[in-house]
């Protein structure tokens, strides 16, 4: 992401970018671009060819031919145009893992039981606690669910696993609920906050809690089926379209961004018509 507001997603040009055959120590800059399914006789992605030969599935984002020795290259084909994120939103491709990072034995993903573990604490330790920001406590949240492709499903997962849905979903309603009493009817919940936990809104820098729910719904909604589907049974769809809504510009501009990504599925069409669509994008915040 080349900006520090997520639904104004860029891809930032590669900077003197190196060549595949570039040292584990050295990470090129380099941005997300989706990857076609390669055109030869095999239907595997170019992900999967570059990840059967050992490669980092980066690089065919920017190279048609990997040389592998003497009179030997790998053939990717065509490199795929990048799609407008002015067009699909927050359906545009999740990157790769890190180039850093790629090797799976010497740098591990986190498990299941380690991102639900992270993902409850942030949901319902950071989120509760009066020392943290609940903006910031929802940016660290979302930085995870739009880390890469490989571990950005199982982080999605572990949200709703920790009822991730339903909070923000409260806190879309009421960024100063205390959600320290969440679920709502919590016998003895809350203890110890004072004032009933954290302002949302008040003394804040930067985007609001209303802006992070959106923008989480948001990606959610245009990366990963499951969570789409999820999201679109449990109501999330209709905050959006009220945030379509927001006098606020960053909320506004932000739902607009998820709309984009959530019709690019079939499933979002029939939720999402046409001429909402249209009247969601010409409305101008009061």
């Amino acid at each position: 992401v080349g900006s520090s507001h997520p639904h104004r997603l860029r891809h930032a040009p590669p900077n003197r970018l190196p060549g595949p055959w570039v040292r584990a120590g050295r990470r090129p800059r380099i941005s997300a671009m989706a990857l076609e399914e390669y055109g030869g006789a095999s239907s595997s992605s170019k992900e999967h060819i570059l990840k059967e030969n050992g490669l980092w599935e980066g690089w065919g984002s920017f190279y048609e031919t990997i040389p592998l020795g003497p009179g030997k290259a790998l053939q990717l084909g065509p490199r795929p145009e990048a799609p407008d994120p002015e067009v699909v939103g927050f359906a545009c491709p999740l990157p790769p893992v890190d180039f850093a990072i790629r090797n799976e034995r010497k740098f591990p993903p986190p498990s299941d039981s380690e991102m639900f573990m992270e993902m409850y604490a942030l949901l319902h330790c950071g989120l509760r606690d009066p020392k943290y920001s609940r903006s910031s406590v929802l940016a660290s949240i979302y930085d995870r669910v739009n880390c890469n492709r490989r571990d950005s499903p199982g982080w999605q997962r572990a949200f709703l696993q920790a009822e991730g849905l339903g909070l923000i979903l409260e806190l879309w309603r009421s960024p100063d609920v205390d959600v320290a009493r969440w679920p709502p009817g919590e016998a003895g919940a809350g203890a110890g906050l004072e004032g009933g936990g954290a302002t949302a809104e008040e003394g804040e820098e930067g985007p609001s809690v209303h802006y992070w729910v959106v923008a989480l719904l948001g990606r959610m909604l245009g990366t990963c089926e499951v969570s789409r589907m999820r999201l679109i049974e449990e109501g999330a769809v209709e905050v959006v379209l009220e945030a379509a809504r927001s006098p606020k510009d960053e909320v506004r501009e932000c739902a607009v961004c998820s709309l984009k990504g959530l019709i690019q599925y079939e499933e979002g069409r029939a939720k999402v018509t046409y001429n909402t669509l249209i009247e969601c994008l010409g409305y101008k915040g009061r």
